[in-house]
């Protein structure tokens, strides 16, 4: 393996890393405002906007993650 590689294979793992902890903080929020809605409270209106705030960043990360990815199959498929 090349250098080149060796460092594209890099920053794959890294983007792998950081999704994963994306996706547990997702689950993590989804979890918390199941259980406040359970407990028949609401969540406060900020919140609930920094949410969304926060979920648009995530989205967009992942459409950066999916091109990599993709970008990275085709090159060494």
């Amino acid at each position: 393996m090349t250098r080149d590689d060796r460092d594209e294979f890099l920053k794959v793992l890294h983007a792998h890393a950081q999704t994963v902890e994306i996706c547990d903080a997702c689950a993590a929020t989804t979890r918390d405002l199941a259980l406040e809605i359970q407990r028949g409270g609401l969540p406060k209106r900020d919140d609930l906007r920094r949410t969304v705030e926060e979920a648009e960043k995530v989205l967009a990360d992942l459409v950066a993650v999916r091109d990599e990815l993709r970008r990275l199959l085709i090159e060494f498929s």
